[in-house]
């Protein structure tokens, strides 16, 4: 979970329904800390209870290239260069 937390934080990604009935829901919240909401989405398969190897599932579709922020520093960028060149 704390990778596709940080992977819906620093890409232009979102999590889909997996299409799986089965398993457990990801975790929302792990003692302190709290995830995206949409992790929710994704499923967890311990060995114990589904009689099979453990499995973590995520089903990610890229929107874009782009990276979050990355926008906003080339307009930063931009308003700098255009202010030291004035």
């Amino acid at each position: 979970e704390e990778v596709v937390n940080y992977l819906l934080s620093k890409r232009d990604v979102k999590l889909v329904d997996t299409g799986l009935d089965f398993g457990k829901p990801g975790f929302t919240r792990f003692e302190h800390k709290r995830f995206h909401p949409s992790l929710a989405l994704t499923r967890r398969f311990y060995p114990h209870v589904h009689n099979m190897d453990g499995f973590y599932v995520a089903k990610i579709q890229k929107l874009s290239d782009s990276r979050k922020g990355e926008e906003d520093k080339k307009k930063e960028d931009a308003t700098s260069n255009d202010v030291e060149g004035n």
